[in-house]
């Protein structure tokens, strides 16, 4: 059985590269960021440290900790921004729901830099503050969620919030 941290901090949120057949496992398979691998999920038998079919498995390229609640990507093709942002992976995290008894996470913008289909480095927070509180436990106290992504003309990164409509614009001014 799992405690209250492990369901806090299980299954990591997957980032996948998907080719035709791939066969990532679910629902019988979720992939612990804690142990760098996939491991039977309860409901079908495991224990957390079972692997058993997902043996089989495809890896994500890349996790995110767990309920972070990724709900946009994009890859960024501006020109905007500096050279290591160029052609990266901007993510959404609309922040967690369900990580009591442990304080909410997530809310925020990430960004994962890549050569050709994978990641060339880590995973890093891009924006953040948008819940407005250093630790919370409701995702009621915090004040936006961000939602959607999009990259203008020019090159600008907008964030979207689900809790209020907000938009921002983040540009790059070379300073």
């Amino acid at each position: 059985s799992f405690n209250a941290e492990q369901n806090a901090e299980l299954p990591a949120e997957e980032f996948l590269l998907i080719e035709e057949g791939d066969d990532f496992g679910w629902p019988f398979c979720y992939y612990d960021g804690l142990k760098d691998q996939k491991v039977l999920a309860p409901e079908y038998g495991g224990d957390g440290t079972t692997v058993g079919r997902c043996a089989e498995a495809k890896d994500p390229i890349m996790d995110f900790p767990a309920h972070w609640a990724p709900n946009d990507l994009i890859f960024y093709t501006g020109n905007q921004f500096p050279e290591a942002y160029r052609n990266g992976a901007f993510v959404a995290f609309h922040g967690s729901w369900n990580r009591a008894p442990l304080p909410q996470q997530g809310y925020n913008v990430g960004f994962v830099p890549f050569d050709g289909e994978l990641p060339s480095g880590d995973f890093e927070v891009f924006a953040k503050g948008f819940a407005d509180e250093e630790e919370f436990f409701s995702t009621r106290d915090a004040k936006y969620r961000p939602m959607g992504l999009a990259q203008g003309p020019d090159g600008a990164l907008y964030i979207t919030d689900s809790r209020t409509g907000r938009i921002w614009k983040i540009t790059y001014n070379g300073n």
